[in-house]
């Protein structure tokens, strides 16, 4: 690997996301389930309860598109969705019974196959991996709010 300049850092870092992002949109493929559905199915699958604005901020994907995938899910019979205690307006998700057999089977294989890369990557490698791509993330998507905002200005 050639890394001379920004310029290689930022390819590599762009074409090894698409290469990801394009990874799992062939598995959701293979599993007949939407992009945003997996989301939901998978962060479910691994944390028992999550709001609709966590859904959000974990995944990244529009408020409206988790919403669209809760209420799919939901008329399923495979999600259910309750109101906070403090907050009625605050909907957190849980996965019924039903839900958690479907989420196993549409998400267990990609946590198999998670699991292996991880492996085969070693943990202290996987784990900085990540931390780096998250911190890329944030900051990338904090440069392009500012870019927008200065657009915006115009």
């Amino acid at each position: 690997m050639n890394l001379k300049n920004h310029e290689s850092i930022s390819e590599l870092v762009t074409l090894a996301s698409v290469r990801a992002t394009y990874a799992y949109e062939q598995y959701d493929k293979l599993m007949g389930i939407t992009q945003y559905e997996s989301i939901i199915l998978y962060e479910l699958f691994t944390h028992p309860r999550l709001s609709q604005k966590e859904l959000v901020y974990r995944s990244g994907i529009p408020k409206q598109s988790i919403s669209k995938g809760i209420h799919n899910l939901a008329e399923l019979g495979y999600l259910e969705i309750s109101s906070a205690d403090q907050d009625k307006r605050v909907k957190y998700c849980a996965l019924t019974e039903s839900g958690l057999a479907y989420a196993r089977e549409k998400e267990g294989e990609i946590l198999a196959i998670e699991e292996k890369v991880i492996d085969k990557l070693g943990f202290d490698r996987a784990a900085l991996a990540c931390q780096i791509l998250d911190e890329w993330s944030d900051l990338l998507s904090e440069e392009i709010a500012n870019l927008k905002e200065e657009k915006q200005k115009k």
